[in-house]
């Protein structure tokens, strides 16, 4: 009898277990097709030096990913949220699709949204010794003709303006996938369409998930300043329309960390959640797994990372020491008194690409000598009255930060979110 018993939970366990979905999600891959380097010398050497992702290894952490994909995660639905490519080269999209294709094959359903990199730009480029050379990047139309089995195929409802799309990949489940094009923006028109698709779907009962390149809101107070585009520029409007319109859960990418946060809408009756992930080229490279419950209700985040490649086991050293190096750089270029900090700001930078700040004994060793620093700075205030309200925001961001609370300042919005696991209840 107690042998029957537990047979048959175990019975039920493999019947809920195989009711959930399983996504995974992954942003920023900036493939680099390997035809793009052809003799490898100061162009492409000077370009590694000024740029923190990790793109002389982005083709073989792609195909570790996919590897992955089959042979580990085996989700039933895979995301991207945009910047599939280092620069939008044609070459790039087409070993991407190619790969892609074989999930496909593999029956993991793959969903993409074109980022700020895809589309072609002036970095589109081949290199070859001290030379670089213009390379060929797809049209609107190949765009879509490559990624047709993902996202922009005949079984999708695709807005004609841009390249947002609604589908339904598992039966119940509705995702939109958001272009917020080259520099963070929606059209009333896209937004309009997207809040319609959302709309309808939730009248007939099913749910609804999102995804987009640019974050929907600030993840730290001052991102804005810090990075340009590092959210939708109307992202107040666009954050309202979609938790108004019963989307209480989107995927980003774009600023390269995995980071969690909550915002509401304007009268804080709904709540909605940007899930921030991290680019898979750049420290710590992580990637989203996903489980959905059986009613759609639900969905458990927990976070993966490739620390390791075949030729090199000591991988995650070298693109922690790369991201370092390159905030460093950045930061000391900046005006104001953050250029005086570039060692502990960039410090700073990786407890937050490494995620749940506030719970790092680094990070709070950090936030206590950038304190007393930033103290020390308010003391020369009256001699420079000019950074006074620069030094008010360095001490906001540091504080939103290394306390990991997104809407620092705003009591009734302020939070704090896990960023690497996290339930996630929808109504």
């Amino acid at each position: 009898m107690k042998n029957i018993s537990i047979l048959l939970l175990c019975l039920i366990a493999v019947v809920i277990a195989s009711a959930q979905t399983k996504i995974v999600v992954l942003s920023d891959t900036h493939v680099m097709s390997p035809d793009l380097l052809v003799g490898d010398g100061p162009a492409w050497q000077h370009h590694l030096e000024h740029d923190r992702k990790m793109l002389d290894k982005s083709r073989e952490l792609f195909d570790a990913m996919i590897e992955r994909l089959k042979t580990e995660l085996k989700p039933q639905l895979l995301l991207i949220t945009g910047d599939l490519t280092k620069d939008g080269e044609l070459s790039s999209h087409e070993y991407v699709a190619r790969r892609l294709d074989e999930l496909q094959a593999a029956g993991i359903h793959t969903l993409v949204i074109p980022g700020n990199h895809d589309l072609g730009t002036r970095n589109a480029v081949s290199y070859d010794g001290e030379a670089t050379h213009k390379v060929g990047t797809p049209t609107k139309e190949m765009f879509a003709k490559l990624y047709e089995h993902h996202g922009y195929g005949n079984n999708s409802n695709r807005e004609q303006s841009t390249f947002t799309y609604a589908i339904e990949p598992v039966p119940g489940l509705v995702v939109i996938g958001i272009d917020s094009g080259e520099k963070g923006w929606l059209s009333t028109t896209t937004l309009n369409w997207v809040c319609n698709k959302a709309q309808s779907a939730r009248t007939a009962g099913k749910q609804v998930i999102a995804m987009m390149h640019h974050p929907l809101f600030p993840h730290f107070h001052g991102v804005d300043k810090f990075v340009e585009t590092a959210v939708i520029s109307n992202y107040e409007q666009v954050r309202n329309r979609l938790a108004d319109a019963g989307i209480g859960l989107i995927f980003t990418g774009h600023f390269h960390t995995s980071d969690i946060a909550k915002s509401f809408n304007a009268d804080l009756t709904k709540t909605i959640y940007d899930v921030n992930t991290g680019s898979l080229i750049s420290y710590p490279c992580d990637y989203r797994e996903v489980l959905a419950s059986p009613d759609l209700h639900t969905f458990s985040i927990t976070t993966g990372h490739i620390s390791a490649l075949p030729d090199d086991a000591q991988f995650s050293n070298t693109s922690k020491t790369r991201l370092a190096t390159s905030i460093k750089r950045l930061i000391e270029n900046m005006d104001g008194p953050l250029s005086l900090l570039a060692d502990d700001a960039a410090n700073c930078f990786l407890v937050h690409a490494e995620g749940n700040e506030h719970q790092s004994p680094k990070g709070r060793q950090l936030l206590s000598k950038l304190e007393g620093m930033l103290k020390e700075a308010n003391e020369l205030v009256n001699m420079m009255p000019q950074l006074k309200s620069k030094i008010a925001d360095a001490e906001k961001m540091a504080h939103s930060i290394l306390k990991d609370i997104s809407e620092y300042g705003i009591p009734e919005r302020e939070n704090q979110t896990d960023d690497l696991t996290l339930t996630i209840e929808l109504p």
